[in-house]
């Protein structure tokens, strides 16, 4: 009946229960281009990046904003500075915060995280951390890895950092075994002689 409150007391029929609105999950938008190489020679990474494309009621998007690319450019001349040493010795001589102490630096490896910027001051016993390195400094002297974000990432087959992708056994890269046949022939005969 009309007149009823919103708190149903005897008499009133039962309110329609409203259908509940799904909460959307957000949908991303495009790619954006891929940005210019974060070194000049040897390797580098380029990122791009994609918008959470939703409305206040929606949740959030996942997956990553960024995505980012192995850059191989020309290799470094020889007796270049490492990229590491390089971003090391942009701290040479200028004195580190509560000491007015002025040191040469050097790459250290020996820290907990490879992609913090580790520098070993040169002919002393310690070393300091300027923060974290650039983006697409090699993890280790010779690790295949990069620091992205503060991140050591493999770099997949498809060329991009952290994807996961491996070649298959086909070889092409990512996906799984469908798509693959495996031929096996066996020649049985003589061989002809010499000459034919």
């Amino acid at each position: 009946p009309r007149g009823c409150p919103r708190r149903r007391p005897r008499g009133c029929p039962p309110a329609r229960a409203r259908p509940r609105r799904q909460l959307a999950r957000g949908a991303w938008g495009p790619w954006g281009p891929w940005s210019a190489c974060s070194s000049s020679c040897g390797d580098g990474v380029a990122f791009r990046a994609r918008r959470c494309l939703r409305s206040t009621t929606e949740e959030p998007c996942t997956g990553d904003p960024r995505q980012y690319r192995l850059c191989q450019l020309q290799g470094c001349p020889e007796g270049s500075v490492p990229f590491r040493a390089m971003q090391c010795s942009l701290y040479d001589d200028k004195p580190i915060p509560g000491t007015q102490a002025r040191y040469r630096w050097a790459p250290f490896y020996g820290a907990p995280n490879a992609c913090d910027l580790n520098c070993l001051a040169v002919g002393h016993n310690f070393y300091y951390t300027f923060g974290r390195v650039l983006d697409g400094t090699r993890c280790g002297p010779d690790s295949p890895e990069l620091c992205v974000g503060g991140r050591c990432l493999s770099v997949g087959c498809d060329g991009i950092l952290g994807s996961g992708a491996r070649p298959h056994a086909c070889g092409r890269c990512g996906g799984g075994q469908d798509g693959c046949l495996l031929v096996h022939r066996l020649f049985q005969g003589t061989e002809p002689p010499s000459g034919e």
